[in-house]
């Protein structure tokens, strides 16, 4: 009997060689594209553009997501991070994103995510008067900057992307294409999406459902959809996760 790959959908946004779909293949699975969001330019470009060519003046970065990186690199024009800017990251992918830009040892928490990162943070750094920036996006959360700002650390919250649920009719179409056998959710917003093109009754079939972070977890939780949380927020972490079977990995799921 041949044992047919177990079919993941990718609900982000990547080319069929992007990174999770590259991590899938390294370990035996087969990524379907099933994109429940796309990411898009910020409502209003203007205070990234002039945050991004004043980076100079800063002397932290800290960034939640590899796309805020490269939203933050286009905005400059092509240059790369000025030298001696420190430099923080939730996640090894986002951390991979600025040591490419240029930055050197960017800070990570052991565990990913922004709370970890806030933990990791704290003592890092003298931080009353301390310049921040902080490229996000528009959904993004607050807590990084609540936490530098009771620091009495100066932060500057600009807008890099935004992103767009699908209509569900596109998501329902490209779910029944991809048949998957199970999925990575990215996001809230694309757990919601999901959601409402697909439906609970079919997300509740899919096993294992993976959610990339606490935050998406609960937002599927919260919709009656158990997941399951890799150990790290990284695609690697996530494709061995899958790769070890539908039991592998941390259970969330509704009292």
């Amino acid at each position: 009997m041949i044992v047919q790959p177990l079919r993941v959908a990718v609900t982000r946004e990547e080319p069929p060689d992007g990174p999770l779909a590259t991590a899938l293949h390294r370990h035996g699975l087969t990524p379907v594209p099933c994109p429940a969001i796309a990411e898009a330019p910020p409502p209003d470009p203007e205070p990234l553009r002039r945050a991004a060519l004043a980076l100079d003046e800063y002397q932290w970065l800290v960034v939640a997501s590899a796309r805020a990186v490269r939203a933050l690199l286009e905005a400059r024009r092509g240059r790369g991070l000025p030298e001696g800017l420190r430099t923080a990251a939730v996640g090894t992918r986002t951390a991979a994103a600025l040591v490419a830009a240029g930055a050197l040892d960017p800070l990570t928490a052991r565990v990913a995510g922004s709370e970890p990162l806030v933990a990791s943070l704290r003592d890092a750094e003298a931080w009353p008067g301390r310049r921040v920036l902080l490229p996000r996006a528009l959904e993004g959360g607050s807590e990084l900057g609540s936490a530098l700002r009771a620091w009495r650390a100066r932060v500057d919250e600009v807008v890099a992307y935004r992103t767009l649920e699908r209509p569900p009719d596109e998501i329902a179409t490209a779910w029944r294409r991809a048949a998957p056998d199970a999925a990575v959710v990215g996001s809230p917003s694309a757990a919601r999406a999901l959601v409402r093109g697909v439906g609970v009754d079919e997300l509740r079939r899919v096993e294992p459902l993976v959610a990339i972070g606490s935050p998406t977890a609960m937002e599927l939780v919260g919709r009656g959809v158990k997941a399951r949380v890799p150990p790290r927020a990284d695609f690697e972490a996530i494709a061995e996760m899958l790769a070890l079977g539908s039991r592998a990995g941390e259970e969330v799921a509704a009292p």
